[in-house]
Formats: structure tokens, sequence, C-alpha cells
């Protein structure tokens, strides 16, 4: 029972769907606008703004990437009962710096491009 109570949900939704495709494939059907969903859309800046803040995150992200990578190495080393060598430490710093400047760099660029054309008072807290 619980199966066919998935199969019926999921044809229900894949109607759904369909209907709502149709509906904006044959806008003059009027039965068929109800169906229609119109995301809200976005304005400029708000998406200027959403752009940005996906961008500091992107570097944030990098940074702690940049950061675990190395414990990760260690880690890894002593779970397999083996010593680390010079090579892989070597790997695994050069590559953590870089992912750390990457984030780093995202991050300064991003501010840097907001500064300048900032609107009064959005800039406070920098």
């Amino acid at each position: 029972m619980y199966r066919t109570v998935q199969l019926v949900l999921v044809g229900f939704l894949a109607v759904l769907f369909g209907m709502s495709a149709l509906s904006r494939r044959f806008p003059h059907i009027a039965w068929l606008q109800l169906f229609r969903y119109n995301a809200p859309r976005l304005s400029d800046e708000q998406r200027a703004n959403l752009r940005q803040r996906a961008n500091v995150h992107a570097g944030i992200e990098l940074i702690l990437l940049g950061i675990v990578v190395p414990m990760v190495y260690f880690a890894s080393t002593v779970i397999m009962f083996s010593e680390p060598t010079v090579t892989g430490t070597t790997i695994s710093l050069t590559s953590a710096l870089l992912l750390i400047g990457l984030g780093t760099a995202a991050i300064w660029r991003n501010r840097r491009r907001r500064l300048p054309g900032a609107d009064q008072g959005s800039d406070a807290a920098l």
C-alpha cells in the first residue's frame, strides 16, 4: 500500500509539472493558466547582492578547505599507519596556501568591487 501511495503522489506531481509547462507553452488557454507559476523576478540590485553574497560564501569555503586539507592529509597518514612524506606535506601545504589565497582574493575582490558604488549606510559595518 505504501508503494502505491508513493506512485500516486509521484504521478500527481508529474501531471502538475506537465500542466505548468503546458500553461507556459499555451498562454491563450484560460483554464490552463491555473497551473502557471510565475516565480518572483529579482531586481538587478537584488541579483547583484545575491551574487556578491555567493562570492563571499565561496571565498569562505575556499579558506576553510585550505585549512582542512593539511589536517586531512596528516589524519589520513596516521590512520593508514604511515609517516607523512616531505612530498605529501609539501603538496598539502602548497594546496592549502593556494586555496587560502584564492579565498582571500575572492573576498577581497568582492569587497573592493562593492565599496565604490555602495549606497549610503549599506557599508556601515566596513
